[in-house]
């Protein structure tokens, strides 16, 4: 199948279930993208609401972050494209794609790329969106932080908008040591909440560098590298 018929395969298949809507993203060299999400993602919220307290859903709290595209997944994207830290072909894994724009772009500098995410469904608009912008989808497969693959590593993990709830910052360092290769680093962005802090804090008590790459208007990105490296 043709990457133009993927693209309306998984435009249809998503309808099916979601009311969509168009985002419009500006690389840094002024090429223009369009990104597939939910036009009501407030809807997606009610549902979950009334949802079966033992449900998947309810038990682990999906609130439905993944279906918009926010500041600091744009912030990463452009980091991606212009900061020269992927090479081609080297093995880059996404960590909570949402609809899959830093894929995208990392797709686009060549790498070889595995996206993840803990809602199947941000998987389809991942592939959906890569196709879109890259002429590709990568690899696509649910992760949970806690508990990662053993044995795989990558070059450089990404991710953006992952620290904004405290229980997940333990297992997200988990993934960071398990995932990340000897020699590697990590691209993260976030959007300058307070309650990122502690986050950073337990990088630092870990013995994590972390350096500050570009700071715009409500979202900081960062390279991430393991101690003494």
């Amino acid at each position: 199948m043709s990457p133009d018929h993927r693209v309306q395969s998984l435009r249809r298949k998503l309808a099916e279930t979601y009311r969509l809507t168009e985002y419009l993203y500006t690389a840094p060299d002024g090429r223009m993208f369009t990104v597939t999400g939910v036009d009501d993602v407030d809807a997606l919220l009610e549902e979950l609401i009334i949802s079966e307290p033992d449900s998947v859903e309810v038990r682990d709290e999906r609130l439905p972050y993944w279906a918009s595209l926010w500041p600091s997944a744009m912030a990463l994207a452009d980091e991606i494209l212009t900061g020269g830290w992927l090479r081609p072909e080297s093995r880059v894994l996404e960590l909570g794609c949402g609809l899959g724009l830093c894929a995208a772009a990392a797709s686009l500098k060549g790498s070889q790329v595995t996206a993840t995410d803990y809602q199947p469904d941000a998987l389809v608009f991942t592939q959906l969106n890569c196709l879109q912008i890259a002429g590709q989808h990568p690899k696509t497969e649910i992760l949970d932080w806690r508990s990662p693959p053993v044995r795989r590593h990558y070059d450089t993990l990404i991710g953006s908008d992952l620290a904004y709830e405290a229980r997940f910052f333990p297992p997200l360092l988990n993934c960071f040591d398990h995932l990340l290769a000897p020699g590697g680093h990590i691209l993260f962005s976030e959007a300058n909440r307070d309650i990122a802090y502690p986050f950073f804090q337990q990088l630092k008590q870990a013995n994590w560098q972390c350096r500050r790459l570009s700071n715009i208007p409500a979202t900081s990105v960062y390279l991430i590298m393991r101690p003494n490296e």
